[in-house]
C-alpha cells in the first residue's frame, strides 16, 4: 500500500496562518499533527519564502507540460459540482480544467491513477507518467480552456505524497524534471518535506516525512483548483463545500469542496488566482 498520512476530516482545508506560500502546501502538515495541535509558526522550520521566492515558483517555465490526469469513479459526480463534462470521439467521458484534459475511468482505483505528461512518458516511483493512444499535445489544443459552470477555470497544484522524499526526488530528477524549492517543517520527531516542481502551468507538490518511513511508493494525491471568483464559485457550490476563509498565502482565499460527501475520489480545494504580492 503507498504511504500517506493520517487522515483528518478536511485536510485541505487549512487557515490562520501567514508563513507559507499555499494553501496546499500545508494540507499534510494539517493532516499530520490534527487540526487540535496545529501551531504554524513555530513549526516551519525552513524559511519562509520571500517575495521574490513566490514570483519565481508561480512563474512556471519547463518543457514538460502536464497534459491529462486519469480519475477514478464516475463523471457525474463531478458535473453535480458544476465541472463540464464532455464525451471525447473515443466515447470516454472527460473535464478540460486548463491546460489538462481530466479522463474519468469509472471501472479504475479511487483518485488519481496515472497522468502524462508532454515530453516525457515513464513511471517514477511508482507513479504513472505517460501518454495513451489517443492523446497528444494537438489532441488536447482541440478542448480550449473554458470556465467551467462552477467558476473554475485551471489547475494550481498537483500533490503527491511519498514515504521517501529522497528516492522519489531522485527519480523525477532521472527523468528530467528538477525540484525548483524545498522546504522542511514540522518537529524533530515528526518533520515533513516538501519538493516543488514544474509541469508546464501546473506545480507538481511532493510530500513527505524529510526522513525515510517506509518502502512504499508515491501516490497522486489531491488537486488544487482556481476560480477567478471564489466567492461565486462557493455560492454556487452552496453545502458542497466549506466556507470561504483566508489561505494561508497573502491575499488569497480557499474552500474545500466536501469530496466525500459528494463520491469525488480525490481531495479537491479551490482558491483565488494569485496577486501581483503573491
Amino acid at each position: 500500500m503507498p504511504w500517506k498520512p493520517p487522515k483528518c476530516r478536511n485536510p485541505l482545508d487549512v487557515s490562520g496562518c501567514s508563513h507559507g506560500l499555499c494553501e496546499v502546501e500545508l494540507l499534510f502538515h494539517f493532516s499530520h499533527f490534527g487540526p487540535s495541535s496545529i501551531t504554524f509558526g513555530p513549526l516551519i522550520e525552513s524559511k519562509c519564502y520571500e517575495k521574490t521566492d513566490v514570483q519565481f515558483l508561480f512563474m512556471g517555465n519547463s518543457e514538460y507540460q502536464l497534459l491529462q490526469l486519469i480519475i477514478g469513479g464516475e463523471a457525474e459526480t463531478w458535473s453535480s459540482v458544476g465541472f463540464d463534462v464532455m464525451e471525447l470521439p473515443s466515447g470516454e467521458l472527460a473535464c478540460q480544467i486548463g491546460s489538462v484534459l481530466l479522463l474519468f475511468d469509472p471501472t479504475g482505483e479511487r483518485g488519481i491513477s496515472g497522468a502524462a505528461v508532454h515530453g516525457g512518458r515513464a513511471i517514477i516511483d511508482s507513479l504513472k507518467f505517460d501518454v495513451g493512444p489517443n492523446l497528444t499535445s494537438s489532441s488536447i489544443d482541440a478542448y480550449p480552456p473554458s470556465v467551467h459552470s462552477n467558476g473554475i477555470t485551471r489547475i494550481d497544484h498537483l500533490v503527491v505524497t511519498t514515504a521517501d522524499c529522497d528516492r522519489t526526488t531522485r527519480a523525477f530528477e532521472s527523468n528530467g524534471i528538477h525540484p525548483r524549492k524545498v522546504r522542511t517543517f514540522g518537529d524533530h520527531e515528526a518533520k515533513m518535506r516538501q519538493t516543488f516542481f514544474w509541469l508546464g502551468d501546473v506545480i507538481l507538490e511532493l510530500v513527505g516525512p524529510d526522513q525515510s518511513e517506509a518502502n512504499n511508493h508515491a501516490l497522486f494525491w489531491g488537486l488544487a483548483l482556481i476560480s477567478d471568483n471564489l466567492q461565486a464559485t462557493a455560492d454556487y457550490l452552496g453545502e458542497k463545500c466549506t466556507p470561504v476563509k483566508p489561505a494561508v498565502q497573502p491575499g488569497r482565499k480557499i474552500i474545500t469542496i466536501k469530496t466525500r460527501e459528494i463520491g469525488i475520489t480525490t481531495s479537491l480545494a479551490v482558491m483565488s488566482p494569485h496577486t501581483k504580492t503573491n
